[in-house]
């Protein structure tokens, strides 16, 4: 049965009144379903029984450990890179608690190897400046800086001057001899294409390109570059070279095409900067007039779509997780290659002189006031002993300016680094946590509440809000039940994954090695990751409605938030007064497919026809502030909102555990749209 926006709101439901602040309402007997964002009767779909449901609510809103246990997540543990000695610590704490609280089977359940750990300890940056009356410098400025996970760093703190990084021979020979032990700063480009975490890109490719360097690697590297530039300028000759950029969420990353149609088979190549490159396979013409082909990388498969109108050619790419994603060229003629070769051969000529001077690293700017952290490529697979020895740091746009103003000065300063990075041989293994509450009537269908407990490992980030809160929640989701003595018809299983920050890792094995039986047997799968809002929404496919509606009821009307509340009063949007302040879930009707995203691990679910949901995280955090940066620290957290998100996790899985049947399924599960 479809529901719709056509339900009717029952009057004689009354709202529970609020009479004090930052409050809850009591134990509730009644409860309202909100449904496309109006309230609406509780759809008649027996679920769990209401004691117990009255047990998880006092549970879960008048004993709370959740920001306990985010502390020890984020504070005590600190933030939980992928196949870090921190993440794996945060696991087993994770596994014995679950265990401790009576969860069966709580266990690390090893989805694959990297080759080389990466451990973060302390780092720092500071401005030094130098005067005639004292002997001892002073410290001007504190910098906020990150580097590459999976990068070296320094060997205690290193101080040297900072001097600009030359883009030519010519301007290298105007300073020559004054990089060595120095810290040489690159030049920004601030106007540049991409928001801040283009900055991560640039430096995976800067990182690769020293060590070709430094290292003098003239041997397969060299051969395909030379290949390229060949393959390049034939192609342009002819009209078959494209450059645009492939736009990653904001950030236009610049990307070569090579598309020959005259050959048969049509061939071709791509080459995204700093990500990936190979050759196009499956080109068509299609009857609509576009070129389709594609691309395979380290990732997977992208399929893509392009419509060429003259020299300008645009399209998408939608990978196999279902991100869509644009992509724009314009063909490049052979002077503009030959120019561009030429000026390219002077840069690198300018960058291998300043390397054969051994300075101390290079410095780049952020191109805000955040700094965002990602990791060295290929990660994964690369040995210890092939990591590159040139340190890079990222720092903020104002502190790059500061230095800078100070070079332009003449100001006698010096900048030092402390870098405590380690990189540890593997291979190292890597977990999901995985632990249940096993059903009374049917252990073998399965709901899934699931976060990624691993984090981004920047200085200053504790991995809080990305996605210490999901794992907090989802942590204090299993003890609520636990504690209520729920005994749920169905099993409740309790994933943490790991290896989501790199690609969907953990969430991806997890499913690949499930039967075609266990597939069809688990419900649904909830992922909490969107910062430490409260679980405001969820999309859901029109015959999913009923089901979901159903299931949150109990959690409206339950929790109340006085500061949301004044705001919403205070605003110009009257429709939001009624039910002002009240952290309620709203089931959102997409139409006959969940419409959802590919970003987070409930897109590995989706991907097999298994419901996967990311909940819509509702309120005043500001998600991009904190996302990957310095910024996401304990004190971003806000409790009133992970209290009501754990507590409806468990609400919402409780009761699907005990419904009629299985979350309704019809044809596909989901459709994708952008985050």
């Amino acid at each position: 049965m479809r529901i719709h926006t056509a339900l009717t709101a029952i009057s004689g439901l009354a709202l529970a009144l609020p009479l004090t602040a930052c409050e809850s309402t009591s134990t509730r007997t009644d409860s309202y379903a909100i449904v496309d964002a109006q309230r609406v009767e509780t759809p008649s779909i027996r679920m769990g029984d209401r004691a117990t449901i009255n047990r998880i609510i006092e549970q879960g809103r008048d004993n709370s450990q959740v920001m306990d246990i985010l502390h020890t997540y984020t504070v005590e543990m600190g933030p939980r890179l992928t196949g870090s000695s921190r993440l794996e610590q945060a696991q087993r704490w994770a596994r014995d608690q679950f265990a401790s609280w009576g969860l069966s089977n709580a266990r690390l359940e090893q989805w694959g190897t990297i080759a080389t750990r990466f451990d973060r300890g302390p780092s720092s940056g500071k401005v030094i400046l130098h005067t005639e009356d004292s002997d001892e410098p002073t410290d001007l400025r504190d910098l906020d800086i990150t580097t590459l996970s999976w990068s070296r760093g320094t060997e205690g703190p290193v101080t040297g001057p900072a001097i600009v990084l030359p883009t030519t021979t010519a301007e290298y020979e105007a300073n020559k001899g004054a990089y060595a032990n120095a810290w040489v700063m690159i030049p920004a480009n601030f106007q540049g294409r991409g928001g801040v975490r283009s900055t991560g890109f640039l430096m995976r490719q800067r990182m690769d390109e020293r060590h070709n360097l430094r290292n003098n690697i003239e041997t397969e590297d060299d051969k395909a570059q030379a290949e390229e530039t060949d393959q390049n300028t034939q192609a342009a000759e002819n009209g078959f070279l494209w450059e645009g950029s492939f736009d990653y969420n904001g950030t236009k990353i610049p990307t070569t095409l090579i598309l020959d149609q005259t050959t048969t088979p049509p061939n071709g190549y791509m080459s995204i900067s700093g990500f990936s490159e190979g050759p196009l396979e499956d080109i068509t013409n299609n009857d609509d007039g576009t070129v389709s082909f594609d691309w395979t990388h380290s990732m997977g498969t992208s399929h893509i779509t392009i419509s060429i109108d003259g020299d300008t050619a645009t399209g998408k790419s939608v990978a196999d997780s279902g991100n869509e994603y644009q992509i724009e060229f314009t063909r490049t003629v052979i002077d503009t290659i030959t120019e561009e070769e030429r000026i390219e051969q002077d840069r690198k000529d300018a960058l291998a002189a300043v390397l054969a001077e051994n300075p101390a690293g290079f410095v780049s700017a952020s191109k805000d006031e955040r700094v965002w952290t990602t990791s060295a490529n290929d990660w994964r697979t690369r040995e210890l002993k092939d990591y590159p020895t040139d340190v890079e740091i990222n720092i903020r746009q104002s502190d790059y300016d500061y230095i800078m103003t100070r070079i332009a000065e003449n100001m006698d300063i010096e900048v030092e680094f402390d870098l405590d990075n380690k990189l540890t041989e593997g291979p190292i293994p890597v977990y999901n946590v995985i632990a249940e509450i096993p059903g009374t009537q049917f252990p073998d269908e399965v709901v899934i509440i699931s976060a990624h407990i691993d984090s981004w490992d920047g200085p200053g980030s504790m991995g809080t809000t990305d996605n210490g809160t999901g794992s907090a929640v989802m942590t204090e989701a299993a003890r609520i039940l636990t504690a209520a003595n729920v005994k749920p018809k169905r099993t409740i299983r309790v994933c943490l994954w790991s290896g989501e920050e790199q690609g969907l890792l953990g969430a991806r094995e997890y499913v690949k090695n499930l039967t075609d039986e266990e597939k069809a047997k688990i419900s649904a799968a909830f992922v909490d990751d969107g910062g430490t809002n409260y679980q405001g929404g969820i999309p859901a496919a029109d015959y999913m409605v009923e089901y979901l509606a159903a299931a949150t009821a109990p959690t409206n009307g339950t929790f109340r938030s006085s500061i949301d509340k004044g705001n919403q009063l205070r605003d110009d949007n009257p429709d939001n007064d009624e039910l002002a302040g009240y952290l309620n879930v709203n089931i959102r009707p997409t139409g006959a497919q969940i419409e959802t995203h590919g970003g987070s691990d409930h897109a590995a679910f989706n991907a097999v026809g298994i419901p996967g949901f990311f909940w819509d995280e509702t309120g005043r955090g500001d998600y991009g502030y904190t996302w990957h940066t310095q910024n996401d620290t304990f004190d971003e957290a806000i409790e009133e909102y992970l209290i009501q998100s754990a507590t409806n996790m468990a609400i919402t899985a409780y009761n699907l555990a005990n419904a009629p049947g299985l979350l309704p399924r019809e044809g596909e599960t989901f459709s994708d749209k952008e985050k």
